[in-house]
């Protein structure tokens, strides 16, 4: 009798200790889907637009270091992988820069003028995430929770390259030392229409690391012991810029053959900018919906 009281003790002790360490862990996998343009994006050549496009993935790690009634408070730790791009377009630009002799067969300088249509630009960026964030839950009911997070994001660069360019341009040269003349022939310095995707181009210069501020508020399914399935919207407000712009150019600034985004030499050919050049601010700032299947323990 007493053996079986004394089982009875230690087992009711062990469920006791379950019971208070219980929920107290919590292993998360995600994916979040971006919504609208995942970039603030501001840029200093006159008539480019853009858009841009985010998704990630992850997995966070939970500790509840506090709780009292049908609140809690949870701190997180996770890694994760952020995919993004931007693509920059001019529907239409023309512009005009002083050619040097090195844009000449015969080593002339002269005036060239260029007209752009429908040319497009793609970057693709891959950065490592950390978030670090705090959780705050309140138990609706026993199948239902709403939580509130609020935290950081440290972005570490693993892949970023330019995509393909496309796009036209139109070009001719005016010669001011042989009176004003004027080429439009194609069979010299790539004058006529060209095909931007045959020209040699530029590579995004991609920032190494991007920091942001993360809050999000959602609700937590609970389907069946430890598993639960959440569901909200996450907004990452950026603070450093992801791509970094080399040409500052204000309104009314002449191009030159450093700055135009479309130049032409003998010894390279026609090449093409990076787009993301031109780019003043850049902050990687998605609103996300974000899907999640915890587990608790």
């Amino acid at each position: 009798m007493k053996k079986i009281v004394y089982s009875f003790i230690i087992v009711a002790c062990i469920a006791t200790l379950s019971q208070a360490t219980a929920q107290k862990f919590a292993v998360k996998a995600y994916g979040d889907i971006g919504l609208g343009k995942a970039m603030s994006l501001t840029t200093a050549l006159p008539g480019m637009t853009h858009k841009s496009s985010t998704n990630a993935f992850g997995l966070d790690f939970g500790y509840t270091f506090w709780r009292q009634g049908s609140s809690s408070l949870e701190a997180n730790i996770g890694v994760g992988y952020r995919m993004a791009s931007a693509t920059f377009d001019i529907p239409s630009m023309s512009f005009d820069y002083a050619a040097p002799a090195s844009a000449d067969e015969d080593g002339n300088p002269y005036q060239r003028y260029t007209t752009l249509t429908d040319v497009s630009q793609k970057v693709n960026l891959g950065y490592f995430n950390i978030p670090i964030y705090l959780q705050y839950q309140y138990r609706i009911t026993k199948w239902l929770g709403v939580h509130a997070d609020v935290g950081f994001g440290l972005g570490f660069k693993c892949t970023g390259s330019t995509g393909s360019t496309t796009g036209i341009a139109n070009s001719y040269g005016v010669y001011q030392e042989y009176n004003q003349l004027v080429i439009k022939s194609d069979y010299i310095n790539d004058f006529g229409e060209t095909f931007l995707d045959e020209a040699a181009k530029g590579e995004a210069d991609i920032k190494g690391f991007a920091a942001s501020v993360m809050a999000g508020v959602g609700f937590e399914f609970y389907v069946a012991d430890p598993v639960s399935i959440d569901l909200g919207i996450r907004y990452n407000a950026g603070l450093t810029d992801v791509l970094a712009g080399h040409y500052d150019i204000s309104s009314g600034t002449p191009l030159n053959a450093e700055t135009a985004p479309v130049t032409y030499t003998v010894a390279g050919g026609q090449q093409v900018k990076a787009l993301s050049d031109y780019v003043t601010k850049s902050r990687l700032s998605p609103l996300s919906l974000h899907v999640g299947i915890n587990i608790r323990f």
